[in-house]
């Protein structure tokens, strides 16, 4: 098999440049990381946790943060298009819905569908970094933090405490580019900062005719168009400002619009009747108040965000559905850190934490009706460091929920280090209840089609079990390796399946004796899997550099339903990941690939084709030029002109070509 091949391949250039490697400045464990809400290094955590940089994020050949997140092990993404559009992210065999996405400290899920959880409301050129914390964090972050947390920091959140120079200091940058099928990007940020207070905004906005595609409802008769395009139009625009009442008070605020339009035929459905349009905007703010003192340490920190979606699914022939969410996030904590002159001489240090979150999730819909729910929660964290290099967290939970009894949720990490390698294990639980699709979706439509999602009022909350343990081999400072194993039980699992309407009992909508993908509940599910990661940087020379990355993901899901499923399994078996960075004085090439190998689904009907085995090649090549500000890059997405589908009837786009032009000041 291909996979084989690209994974012995890595293993041999480990072999014959890991002896070679030279000192770089930072350190590969030298960033601070919340896998717990207490700050600690990667090796201290215990956890599995990969961080994409800032320089990361400049580097590698994407357009978007699942496009970011495709090169870690352990993270399964099914798009529904490229650029941003649309794209569930699974962690470790996880359906979408049990991945928790943070922005600032915020959650970011969606109260409507987990299919809105990657759209980002932030410009790539204001992340400054992106952790994903492999396993269970619903003890320290609440529900739906179940596969994993992918945290989201932007530069000015992760400054805001740092003092800052009495003179303005200014910093704008801009990418600008073009490309196939009336491509067009653009991403300007503008930040200002002096003595007590700093101010960043950008805007962002990416946009494209789409491919012309060839269109199934034609040959079945539902549409009189041979063709159709997946057009897409973005925009996102944000801004931030972070103020220093004193050395121990800070004050950060940041909110924002984003409007996306785009076509969305055979996202959802397996219709020939499909034509979809979707359009979503999106209004949001958050604010974190800081107070920092000797030991203690308080954070307080709040978010709003409303989302208007309406979906076409035939535009002109019946009538679009309407729905509006509101989210209100409070979560305040005190944490308290005892140090080694105050404790025995053993440790290096103790930080205890204790907090409390409220979440409440409201939605006004034409298809799903009016709905409210209210979550939250108290937790407890200890985060012990011995001198002999053990580290323990433990953390604990009482989850509410207006829907469920309370849930107890505990937690625990440890991490052993010894000269360069670092042993690590956690265990945990977690929960995730069903949002207001998985629940509701097509409940107010009369006479619903065939195969379509029909939600289910009386769906339990799914409850998980995870344990994992591996390690973290440095044999220089530019090189890591770590394998993982891990195995997750599950009960109550949230997931569509197809179902008579027959066996149906709490809708009554729905045409006799057709089936549809039902919201259910399967009874036990598990699964075990292993993650290898490899890591290294070499300094030819002084002006020349070579960098690589390779990640193997097995992962294996059972569960006891009777009927197919239509997202618990939607990940790859066997998934490869290899990147190759080169840089020299004046020019750089990155290149990101993966294999992946899963189950194949076909549908004649919408020409829907999910092969069994694929490869995937992205290529950046970037050029300074002669005005030291500014570099010209060529980007070629699907380099291979692979042909396939991510989500059954959704073709992701081929070989697509683009330009553009950066500008940093």
């Amino acid at each position: 098999m291909f996979y084989k091949l690209l994974l012995s391949l890595t293993f041999i250039a480990l072999f014959i440049v890991q002896d070679v490697f030279s000192q770089v400045e930072v350190e590969l464990d030298s960033i601070a990381v919340t896998a717990s809400r207490i700050s600690s290094t990667v090796s201290e955590s215990g956890k599995n946790v990969s961080v994409i940089t800032r320089r990361d994020i400049d580097q590698m050949p994407v357009t978007s943060v699942d496009d970011l997140l495709r090169s870690l092990p352990g993270v399964n993404i099914n798009a529904r298009q490229g650029f941003g559009v649309q794209a569930d992210v699974g962690v470790r065999g996880s359906t979408f819905s049990q991945v928790l996405f943070m922005l600032d400290n915020v959650p970011l899920n969606d109260p409507l569908t987990a299919h809105f959880n990657t759209n980002i409301p932030v410009s790539l050129s204001e992340i400054g970094q992106i952790e994903l914390v492999r396993g269970p964090a619903s003890a320290s972050f609440g529900a739906d933090a179940v596969g994993g947390v992918i945290h989201i920091k932007t530069r000015s959140y992760l400054e805001r405490e740092l003092s800052r120079s009495d003179q303005l200091q200014t910093r704008v940058s801009a990418d600008l580019g073009a490309g196939q099928h009336n491509l067009q990007l653009g991403d300007i940020a503008v930040d200002l900062q002096q003595n007590r207070w700093r101010f960043s905004t950008s805007l962002r906005h990416v946009s494209s005719d789409g491919e012309e595609l060839d269109n199934p409802g034609f040959d079945a008769g539902a549409s009189d168009q041979p063709t159709y395009n997946n057009y897409f139009n973005l925009t996102t625009f944000t801004s931030s400002l972070s103020y220093r009442l004193s050395d121990h008070l800070t004050i950060y605020t940041r909110g924002g619009i984003e409007e996306r339009d785009f076509s969305a035929r055979y996202f959802y459905t397996r219709s020939e009747f499909d034509q979809s349009e979707e359009q979503i905007g999106s209004r949001w703010g958050l604010a974190a108040i800081t107070h920092d003192r000797n030991a203690h340490r308080s954070e307080l920190n709040f978010s709003y965000r409303n989302v208007e979606d309406t979906f076409d699914f035939m535009p002109g022939a019946i009538p679009p559905n309407d729905h509006t969410t509101d989210q209100i996030f409070v979560n305040l904590s005190h944490q308290y850190e005892l140090q080694s002159d105050a404790i025995s001489n053993r440790f290096n240090y103790i930080r205890l934490m204790a907090g409390a979150q409220y979440l409440n999730k409201q939605i006004e819909s034409t298809d799903r009706g009016n709905h409210q729910t209210d979550m939250g929660g108290i937790y407890a964290i200890g985060s012990f460091s011995w001198l002999n290099g053990f580290n323990v967290t433990a953390s604990a939970r009482i989850q509410f929920d207006s829907n469920v009894p309370a849930e107890f949720l505990p937690q625990l990490s440890a991490s052993y280090t010894a000269g360069t390698v670092t042993l690590r294990s956690s265990a945990g639980r977690a929960i995730r209840v069903g949002d207001f699709t998985e629940r509701y979706i097509s409940s107010q439509i009369p006479d619903l089609q065939p195969l379509r999602n029909i939600g289910n009022p009386d769906l339990r909350p799914e409850r998980s079990f995870t344990i994992d343990g591996g390690l973290d081999w440095r044999p220089r400072s530019t090189v890591k390796i770590s394998p993982t194993v891990f195995y997750r039980s599950s009960s109550n699992l949230i997931d569509y399946a197809l179902v008579n309407s027959n066996q149906i009992t709490n809708a009554d909508n729905l045409q006799p004796d057709e089936l549809y993908f039902y919201a259910s509940n399967i009874e036990q599910s598990s699964v075990v899997g292993v993650e290898f990661l490899s890591d290294l940087t070499h300094n030819l020379n002084q002006n020349r550099a070579i960098g690589l990355q390779a990640g193997y993901t097995f992962i294996r899901t059972t569960s006891d339903g009777d009927d197919p499923s239509k997202y618990i399994a939607n990940h790859p078996s066997h998934q490869v990941n290899f990147g190759l960075r080169y840089t020299a004085r004046w020019i750089s090439f990155h290149s990101e690939n993966s294999y992946h190998v899963r189950s194949e689904e076909s549908d004649q009907i919408i020409d829907g084709d999910v092969p069994s085995a694929y490869f995937l090649s992205n290529l950046k090549i970037e050029a300074q030029t002669g005005w030291s500000p500014s570099t010209v890059y060529l980007r070629v997405m699907n380099l291979t002109d692979t042909e396939y589908q991510e989500i059954l009837g959704a073709p992701m786009p081929r070989r697509w070509i683009m330009a553009g032009l950066k500008l940093q000041f």
